[in-house]
């Protein structure tokens, strides 16, 4: 197959030559901003491609244009900031990190840099916590209230039936207050509901003590043990 850059066209021009495309039965497939078709088919494609270049250079010469340098933006800061320009159907261009833009949607293209500046900032944010989450040197979060120290726990429930049994398992990572809220609400639920029937009534005491033991153990692991 043959490859087409095709960054320089706008989102509208996309949608179009791949409708085209598509109508034509013609093999393809659009990766990010570049576009494979067949061999037999790349003449005919290139030649669409590049009679959509020049329309969008001839509307371009008569559009006042603003210019941004993006040279210094991380890869991911750029994949977003493509990302949002495309959501918005902003006819944009980069070429040597320079990302040029029409001065009528200067405003818009200038809350789209600050967010991908931001969605950079989560980003490094997250894997600097996950980081040290792993390493030791920060405890995780409780996943309900958000406090710290916090550490994974298994619970289970089950709610018996004449013939048959439905078994509830939560995997989360809790502070104190919020397990012994759930081993609370789990054991609750699983002595109420979980005795109907031959098969539940003898899984049932298995399932009390196993979160009795999980319980046991997030406590050990919220005091620093293993």
């Amino acid at each position: 197959m043959n490859s087409f850059d095709v960054s320089d066209l706008s989102p509208q021009q996309i949608v179009e030559l791949i409708g085209a495309l598509n109508s034509d039965g013609i093999l393809h497939a659009l990766s990010g901003s570049t576009l494979k078709v067949s061999d037999e088919d790349s003449e005919a494609v290139s030649i669409a491609v590049s009679v959509m270049r020049r329309h969008t250079q001839a509307q371009n010469e008569g559009v006042e244009r603003v210019r941004y340098d993006i040279r210094e933006f991380h890869a991911y800061e750029t994949a977003v900031l493509k990302e949002k320009l495309s959501a918005l159907s902003i006819d944009f261009d980069i070429t040597d990190g320079i990302l040029s833009v029409p001065r009528s949607r200067e405003s818009e293209v200038d809350i789209v840099i600050n967010e991908s500046e931001e969605a950079l900032d989560s980003l490094e944010a997250s894997q600097h916590a996950s980081w040290e989450i792993h390493s030791g040197q920060r405890s995780p979060s409780c996943e309900l209230c958000g406090q710290t120290p916090a550490a994974p726990i298994d619970l289970r429930r089950q709610v018996g039936m004449v013939v048959l049994l439905k078994t509830y398992r939560a995997e989360m990572t809790l502070c104190e207050a919020c397990a012994a809220e759930a081993y609370k609400q789990f054991q609750k639920s699983t002595a109420i509901k979980g005795w109907t029937g031959v098969r539940s009534a003898l899984m049932n005491p298995i399932v009390l003590g196993t979160n009795a033991v999980n319980r046991n153990k997030h406590r050990k692991k919220l005091q620093g043990g293993s």
